[in-house]
């Protein structure tokens, strides 16, 4: 297997979403943690599905740098479940509310969880920085795209083991992977 992380780049339109919104301190837990008691509940077919989370203003609304030392910080965050067919066509599903899925064109590229704070914990945040420097290189060397950061969000795939959902694997290992959702337009 090569080090080189996989990119490519993803159309996504029409497509429905249930949602789980926090404003809080340590927003993603939160809202995974919500996603998860409803798919325990709900779906049986939890290890087929495609989960995504944004933070709509940003990890750092403020405007700070990221630190891998960091605390928790206090911002919104959404988690989601792409649903499949009909699973969308109204504004709940079993008992959550159902949303756009965010559309449009996006390099997507896996994120290698190799980096890490002082407390010896994975920082996401400083793996996302560096995936995103080598997802750039490609962009550019792909010609004809450039980014849309600053019209629509970036995405952030969680791929769980299944024992996240049962309980057995807690926190962040429980993630089997992790991609980038970067928003690009042809350019």
């Amino acid at each position: 297997m090569g080090t080189e992380p996989n990119v490519r780049i993803e159309e996504h339109g029409n497509a429905r979403v249930v949602s789980f919104f926090v404003h809080c301190q340590g927003p993603e837990k939160a809202a995974w943690d919500m996603l998860r008691e409803w798919v325990r509940a709900n779906i049986t077919d939890f290890t087929a599905r495609r989960y995504i989370g944004c933070a709509p203003k940003g990890h750092h609304p403020e405007g700070e740098a990221h630190d891998a030392n960091e605390g928790e910080g206090s911002h919104e965050y959404v988690a989601q479940m792409l649903l499949f067919g009909d699973e969308g066509k109204s504004e709940s599903f079993l008992g959550a509310d159902v949303t756009d899925a965010p559309g449009g064109l996006y390099l997507v590229g896996d994120v290698a969880l190799n980096e890490y704070n002082d407390r010896g914990e994975v920082d996401i945040g400083t793996s996302m920085q560096t995936a995103y420097g080598v997802m750039a290189e490609r962009l550019q060397g792909m010609g004809g795209y450039a980014f849309a950061l600053g019209e629509r969000p970036y995405f952030e795939e969680h791929i769980f083991h299944p024992g996240w959902f049962t309980g057995e694997l807690p926190g962040d290992g429980a993630l089997a992977g992790f991609k980038l959702w970067l928003p690009i337009k042809k350019g």
